[in-house]
């Protein structure tokens, strides 16, 4: 039975939004206040699980397609597709897809772009849309939308506009799509870019992790592409390691800053601060106001630096077409990982903000990494990486070191690979080890990450090799080091004296990414930890897997509420969130707290903000900005 409404033809309602020029008078100022908020963790219900911080978005045919039928009309996405990318323009639509891109990181937002949607939308449609969102359709909730589905429509944009004039729109649907306002037509786009994602599961296909290999390598490109880092903490902590930790690194060709400043023309005061003042310009935007800025206006810095700059991390539209043309698999992202700012004649607009964030900090190695491959050959690219292992171990050890529990009259809880050589020579050794008298923590320090090949390509053989490569080498190093550790009697030289461990944690920081999910847990345990009889000893507790981050979250527990180590990893690996990350058990634990964080992060933010508002020419927010004691300001090498 058709729904009362089917009788009105029209699927679109009338409404009036505002619809302001698409391009700014100037650069957004900087609001510094978001880089110096504390980490703020986002309330949960206490009996949710890993499987609840994992999204499902919705897509057009879920509200439009019985909304088309009771109208007599069947929903042809492809033919919607062709109607709406002929009514606006490439630069209209991809201002209007960043502003929604944007409004995929804050709720706030997201629910005011539904609110505005719905109003445009029929009764009887509007009411399918709000069904899908609560679940209506398998049980689980839906996001209006999602970052992954905003950016492949921007492809969809991007590639049409090259092509316009191909095919003729169709009639029937021109007229119904004709009073729609750009906002509505770009949430259109996103909703039946989604629905082209869709794909069935061949029957009988082999397991990953006890779930369908195509299903968990989507699960796994999933992961890697929406975990997020504050982005404070990830301009203080890539300050600390191309500064505190980057001095006298033999295996570097020069120090690590002249490297980048070789590689980009740009010292790193110019990449952070011109990559704050973009960014900037998307943190504040709301909707109806310009998302696009001036490149030059109401920045300090030089004309020819701010063209360097651009020259490195902006792209024309045409150029990203071309790249995009080549990236048809749903999570190939790279062209907009490597330049995530739209260059518009004098204006830039920041395509995706996270991807910004990583560029001017994660994304550092790989600058200096392709220019030292590209001009000095593959030896040079190979010493590289070496030097920046060294850094981030630099920085881990640093870490651990004020982790370790300090011993009433003298002696050290902490030890190195040395140390456990000297104990058990012949034998695989950890990096390092923490002594808490009722437990040991073992810890090795990795810089590997998954590839492109298995995060954009779901290629299972290249995920399988970098499984290989960022975990599983150094599980078998952190096994032997805790066997060794659980042996009776302990050699004379042992680390822990004459009494073996009563228990050992494993622990594997990564300076990458690597996905920790039930899936990919379940398949190390089964293809390599059960096969090599890895952490078989009962007193040799899971591995724990860190990144970077997670680390400093458990300095900023052990600074704010003095919890130790093998306390945190303790209660992480019996709660119910255990299959799940250390970051995912603290947002379920933690919810709503802030935990704070380490001591020399917040020093290195202070610093990083301070010198932003400085290099970018605004006057310093309060009479302190300069911490005591602080990095020499320019940035340069002393």
């Amino acid at each position: 039975m058709a729904d009362q409404s089917s009788d009105a033809a029209e699927l679109f309602l009338p409404a009036k939004i505002s619809s302001d020029p698409p391009f700014s008078s100037g650069l957004v100022r900087p609001d510094l206040s978001w880089a110096a908020r504390q980490l703020g963790l986002t309330p949960v219900t206490a009996e949710r699980t890993w499987m609840d911080l994992t999204g499902v978005y919705v897509i057009a045919r879920e509200y439009l397609e019985e909304a088309e039928r009771a109208r007599g009309r069947a929903l042809d996405c492809a033919a919607w597709m062709d109607v709406l990318l002929a009514k606006y323009s490439c630069e209209q639509y991809l201002c209007a897809l960043a502003a929604l891109n944007h409004a995929t990181t804050r709720d706030d937002l997201l629910q005011s772009y539904l609110q505005r949607f719905l109003i445009r939308l029929a009764p009887d449609a509007g009411l399918r849309l709000q069904a899908a969102l609560a679940g209506s359709v398998d049980g689980q909730r839906r996001r209006f939308l999602a970052r992954q589905i905003v950016l492949r429509a921007m492809r969809a944009v991007m590639l049409a506009d090259r092509n316009a004039g191909v095919a003729t729109p169709d009639a029937e649907i021109s007229t119904a799509l004709a009073p729609l306002g750009l906002e509505t037509c770009a949430v259109l786009l996103i909703h039946l870019a989604a629905d082209s994602l869709s794909s069935q599961r061949p029957p009988g296909e082999p397991l990953l992790g006890g779930t369908a290999q195509s299903l968990a390598m989507e699960m796994i490109a999933n992961n890697l592409f929406n975990e997020a880092e504050d982005p404070g903490d990830l301009l203080a902590r890539h300050r600390l390691l191309w500064t505190r930790y980057s001095d006298n690194i033999p295996t570097a060709r020069q120090h690590p800053l002249e490297m980048l400043e070789e590689a980009t023309g740009l010292t790193l005061n110019d990449i952070t601060a011109l990559g704050f003042a973009y960014n900037s310009g998307i943190m504040t935007h709301l909707p109806d106001a310009p998302v696009a800025m001036q490149a030059f206006t109401g920045i300090g810095i030089d004309h020819a630096v701010v063209e360097r700059f651009l020259g490195r991390f902006a792209i024309e539209a045409d150029d990203l077409a071309a790249q995009l043309r080549d990236c048809p698999l749903p999570w190939q992202m790279l062209p907009i990982q490597n330049r995530p700012l739209l260059r518009l004649g004098e204006h830039i607009v920041v395509l995706d903000e996270r991807y910004l964030h990583e560029r001017v900090t994660q994304g550092l190695f790989w600058l200096v990494h392709d220019h030292e491959r590209d001009q000095y050959g593959e030896r040079a690219r190979l010493h590289w990486t070496q030097a920046y292992a060294e850094m981030v171990e630099r920085r881990v050890k640093d870490q651990l070191r004020r982790l370790a529990p300090h011993v009433l009259g003298g002696g050290s809880s902490f030890f190195t690979e040395v140390d456990l050589a000297r104990a058990f020579p012949g034998s695989k050794s950890a990096d390092v080890g923490l002594d808490f008298g009722s437990s040991t923590v073992l810890v090795e320090v990795v810089s590997a990450t998954v590839g492109v090949a298995a995060r954009e390509h779901g290629d299972i053989a290249a995920f399988r090799r970098d499984t290989e490569k960022v975990v599983v080498k150094k599980a078998r190093q952190l096994s032997q080091s805790a066997l060794n550790l659980l042996a009776d009697p302990q050699p004379a030289s042992s680390p822990l004296g004459k009494v073996s461990a009563k228990e050992v944690f494993p622990v594997a920081v990564r300076g990458g990414h690597y996905p920790v999910n039930p899936i990919t847990r379940r398949y190390l345990e089964e293809e390599w930890f059960t096969t090599e009889g890895l952490f078989a000893h009962p007193r040799i507790r899971d591995l724990a897997l860190l990144d970077l981050e997670e680390l400093e979250a458990c300095e900023a527990l052990n600074r704010h509420r003095h919890l130790t180590l093998p306390q945190i990893l303790a209660g992480w690996q019996t709660s119910p969130y255990r299959d799940g990350s250390l970051r995912s058990h603290l947002v379920l634990t933690y919810g709503g707290q802030e935990i704070g964080r380490p001591q020399d992060i917040e020093d290195a933010l202070h610093e990083t903000t301070t010198m932003i508002a400085q290099r970018l020419g605004f006057s310093p927010t309060d009479d302190n900005s300069q911490p005591e004691g602080s990095q020499d300001e320019s940035g340069e090498i002393a």
